[in-house]
């Protein structure tokens, strides 16, 4: 009989290869083999209009740095999005990601969306669609 996963998370990256690759191999891997957890990584990219995939734009009010567009986002997030969704944003501000932050997420189950920040961050026109804010590359 085929059983669903108890997480489904869904991984959106500007480079989803980089996300997969160490995933296939640890112990997230391990779970995703015993249909524990399942990981799908996409390319924001994806859920561009235009016919360069541009998902980056220049800071409102200038400065140096590129943002984020939310077009894409907003556009993904949507598609993917459950009832039971949280959404994360990996960026330098926020909650520290650590064992108890995934812990917590784990037992929850559901589903769950992770959008990992690049450039400068995410235009903040998005932030009331996230659940937490965890600094990307931070564990404890």
């Amino acid at each position: 009989p085929f059983m669903s996963a108890a997480l489904t998370i869904d991984v959106l990256s500007l480079f989803p290869e980089m996300v997969e690759a160490p995933l296939a191999g640890s112990i997230l891997g391990k779970a995703r083999e015993k249909g524990l957890v399942e990981v799908r990584c996409h390319n924001i990219r994806d859920w561009t209009k235009d016919r360069h995939r541009k998902t980056d734009d220049y800071l409102c009010g200038g400065g140096q740095g590129m943002l984020l567009k939310p077009e894409p986002i907003f556009a993904a997030v949507e598609e993917l999005r459950r009832p039971e969704t949280r959404v994360v944003l990996m960026t330098p501000q926020g909650r520290t990601f650590n064992q108890d932050l995934a812990g917590e997420l784990a037992a929850s189950g559901g589903h769950l969306i992770i959008l990992c920040g690049h450039y400068e961050g995410v235009d903040h026109r998005w932030r009331n669609w996230w659940t937490w804010n965890c600094p990307s590359g931070t564990t404890s």
